[in-house]
């Protein structure tokens, strides 16, 4: 049953039906002071109020130097005292309150960790709880993780830590493997500047032994500084659970000078293991570092070798213009690096391809409205006349399209930009492909 569609019977006399109680609370959903007040209106008022006042929750984790260090034991005490709380909880965040410590600077204060079995105490208690999101927590290190515990399935696991060991890292997938399934799984791990990589061997025996749930849709971003490698080896292990798993992946990487190094790594995951026969969906944005790459310097590189990809019917790739477009080098790059991918790597597949169209502020004149005629510029022209013909090559003639974001997507002129695009891409739009 949908816990947000429950009806309870009225628990209090009122004139109002209860119906309209609820449509009432529910117009406030998003309003926390008003919701709170009407839940001491009445009785009849109280489960509509607290069916949205529950429904997400997040829990802020001091420092060391707090004086209350029960952890996340005085929530859970919560949790089990209070019955509405523990119905209508759906959606659990748990977040540290103050920020990493960073080396070298003593002053800063460090985040108590968090009690493993308090957190799967929470998961015990709070059964309804659909959506988890973690950031930048840190865990007691005890016998706990290596004792079992019930694998629950969860809608979706968001974790964004910042990673300043290894032995970090291997907290977070032996705390996603405290799950059997989970829908959509968003890892956002970002690794601090005294990060070094691992070179004992620690990975090996959890990628090896360790538990990974079956992921339906993962979204992965990241900075350069940190080798994914036994991340996706541990991912890909996974495959073996359902048709059904990593269906859908999306990739962003931050740009830095050496970004292209993560890139590799993440096309040698989804193209030389078994991944590639369960992707569906695609959704890449290889941030600026892919304007390093060259029709000479990709195959030493690593590139993203769609022709693999058998199941891929929907692609989104990320096409950024640069901040002041005087010669190009950016956006034709790109247009020229998805080119290339195009004409020697086809997917066999493909039927959708959108492009997430991103245009920083510098492109806007003094009215903060964008000019379509951007993208027009001689110095473009040479790379979209390369792109228009790569995708009129592809042997499955998938649907183009072209998706504004940010500012784009409210203040653009629609029929400019479709006209832009139409000039542009000529050969496409005369089949018919360009929506």
């Amino acid at each position: 049953m949908d816990i947000a569609k429950r009806r309870d019977p009225p628990t209090g006399s009122t004139s109002i039906p209860q119906d309209i109680i609820y449509d009432i609370i529910d117009h406030l959903q998003h309003d926390t002071a008003a919701l709170s007040k009407c839940s001491v209106v009445c009785r009849a008022w109280l489960h509509p109020s607290r069916r949205h006042l529950f429904r997400a929750v997040t829990v802020y984790h001091g420092s060391a130097s707090v004086q209350n260090r029960r952890g996340l034991a005085a929530f859970v005490d919560f949790l089990r005292a209070c019955v509405d709380a523990r119905h209508f909880l759906q959606h659990l965040t748990l977040s540290s309150e103050i920020w990493r410590p960073q080396a070298g600077i003593p002053d800063f204060d460090t985040a108590l960790p968090l009690d493993i079995d308090e957190f799967f105490a929470i998961l015990d208690t709070a059964v309804n709880i659909q959506h988890l999101t973690l950031t930048d927590v840190s865990w007691t290190d005890n016998a706990a993780w290596a004792a079992p515990h019930p694998r629950r399935t969860l809608k979706r696991l968001d974790v964004e830590e910042w990673i300043g060991s290894d032995q970090e890292v291997l907290q977070v997938l032996k705390l996603i493997g405290a799950f059997e399934r989970l829908d959509l799984l968003t890892l956002s791990l970002f690794a601090e500047r005294s990060y070094t990589e691992d070179t004992t061997g620690l990975f090996d025996n959890h990628a090896q032994t360790g538990h990974f749930p079956s992921v339906h849709s993962f979204r992965y971003y990241t900075s350069p500084e940190w080798c994914a490698t036994p991340l996706y080896q541990t991912i890909a292990r996974s495959c073996c659970r359902g048709r059904d798993t990593l269906a859908r992946i999306t990739f962003r990487i931050w740009d830095y000078a050496d970004s292209w190094k993560r890139i590799t790594e993440f096309c040698g995951f989804v193209c030389d293991t078994d991944v590639r026969f369960h992707i569906r969906e695609l959704d890449f944005d290889p941030g600026n570092g892919s304007t390093l790459w060259s029709t000479v310097s990709l195959p030493d590189w690593g590139v993203l070798d769609l022709s693999r990809l058998e199941e891929l019917v929907h692609l989104t790739l990320a096409l950024n213009c640069e901040d002041a477009p005087t010669i190009g080098q950016e956006l034709s790059k790109k247009l020229n690096t998805y080119a290339y991918i195009f004409r020697t790597h086809p997917p066999p597949a493909l039927r959708n391809l959108v492009i997430k169209l991103h245009v920083p502020d510098g492109t806007y004149d003094d009215d903060r409205k964008p000019r379509v005629e951007t993208l027009q510029r001689a110095s473009y022209r040479p790379a979209w006349s390369t792109f228009d013909g790569a995708l009129n090559a592809l042997p499955t003639s998938p649907q183009v399209v072209f998706d504004c974001v940010e500012l784009w997507g409210e203040m653009v002129d629609r029929e400019a930009i479709d006209q832009c695009f139409k000039e542009l891409l000529p050969q496409v739009h005369a089949r018919g492909l360009l929506q």
